[in-house]
């Protein structure tokens, strides 16, 4: 029986939340067993790259045709279709014979997966109002929640029963929460034709985004940078065990879960302005220490502190930007500007990588320290004029 104070909305806020979850169970599951499958598949190490690569492509492209999917047929429905779609594909790369096999499922999963965020952040906003931060970034932690959770799960299974079934048994709560949200939902009131004319087009809204996709993009900046290097850094720099490196770079998704449950309050008492540049100064300056301090005796509290602020910056772009526009425009503004974000991302991954086999991690993490804190700077002034 649920208590008196449940009401739908908290359905599906917990439906999202799980929906973050499965995603980064079937999403984190190719690293920890990457190097046993490019031993069996015979996989060059720019092949296992381009794994990379490929979703990326897909979960940058789906971010538009998210939010009009959503609006046709209705978040209920889309969200379940993309959580079968991103099942299947990862189910699949247990049958996988090559590169070719895998890139292609890897592109899908990212295609279905990248439908998530701006549907459900939308769906949230809509639902919760002037609480839209709180629960936007409760329901932002399940992605971290799954991240955490993926790579002891993924190897254990790995040991037990190999690589190919680690893809099925991860596949599987995507399905089972598809079957949940098609259950518990509801379908949403469809924008009418008079709403659509009074709330305009997304180009009426684009300078209110620009300072949002331009935090996503200083987000995703050190986002991907710590999400792909950490282990190598603490290895090669800080001289740790590969074991050793690969649990404390747990530290920075665990610390973001509470980071991201937290994120809604910071908003709500400082704004989106002072929140977010705050967030990426902190980012900026919290990466830097990484290197100015090479030893390991903080390191862990570096960690700590770089995920707790790092982690509470992308629900707090998610909830400015969904409680900036009007409710028919909410999923494809967010689309627009988390695309925006993650194609940036994607490109710095290789720069960085290029910078770092160059000049080495200290120059490295010092540029890209800079560069965030010069665009926190730039974000601050041109939010003011807005």
């Amino acid at each position: 029986m649920k208590p008196s104070w449940w009401n739908n909305n908290y359905t599906v806020l917990m439906i999202t939340w799980m929906g973050w979850i499965s995603i980064y169970l079937a999403r984190s599951v190719l690293p920890p067993v990457l190097p046993v499958l490019t031993t069996e598949l015979g996989l060059t190490h720019t092949q296992s790259g381009l794994l990379e690569t490929a979703y990326l492509i897909g979960y940058i492209i789906s971010k538009l045709p998210a939010g009009t999917l959503s609006e046709k047929y209705g978040p209920r429905k889309v969200l379940a279709a993309s959580m079968i779609g991103y099942g299947a594909s990862t189910f699949l790369v247990a049958y996988a014979q090559g590169f070719i096999h895998i890139f292609t499922l890897r592109f899908l999963v990212g295609l279905f997966q990248g439908v998530h965020l701006p549907v459900a952040n939308a769906l949230l906003s809509d639902r919760f109002g002037d609480k839209q931060s709180r629960a936007i970034g409760f329901n932002e932690s399940g992605a971290n929640v799954g991240n955490t959770l993926a790579f002891p799960v993924a190897v254990s299974i790995l040991s037990v029963w190999g690589w190919r079934t680690a893809f099925m048994v991860l596949s599987l709560p995507a399905f089972l929460l598809s079957i949940a949200t098609l259950a518990l939902m509801s379908d949403e009131v469809a924008v009418t034709e008079k709403t659509e004319k009074e709330e305009g087009v997304l180009r009426d809204y684009l300078w209110v985004l620009v300072p949002y996709a331009l935090s996503h993009a200083t987000y995703n900046l050190v986002l991907r940078t710590t999400f792909t290097f950490t282990p190598s850094f603490l290895v090669e720099f800080k001289g740790m065990t590969v074991a050793a490196a690969g649990f404390m770079s747990m530290v920075l998704p665990a610390a973001g879960i509470f980071a991201k449950m937290s994120s809604g309050l910071i908003v709500e008492r400082t704004g989106p302005r002072n929140a977010i540049c705050g967030a990426s100064a902190l980012s900026a300056v919290f990466l830097l220490s990484l290197v100015v301090f090479p030893g390991t005796e903080i390191l862990a509290l570096n960690l700590l502190v770089l995920g707790l602020t790092l982690y509470s910056f992308s629900p707090i772009i998610y909830s400015s930007t969904t409680s900036s526009l009007p409710s028919g425009l909410k999923a494809m503004g967010l689309g627009l500007v988390t695309m925006f974000g993650n194609t940036v991302g994607a490109v710095s991954t290789s720069v960085v990588g290029a910078l770092i086999d160059a000049r080495g991690y200290e120059f490295t993490f010092y540029a890209i320290a800079v560069t965030t804190l010069l665009a926190s700077g730039l974000i601050f002034g041109v939010m003011s004029k807005k």
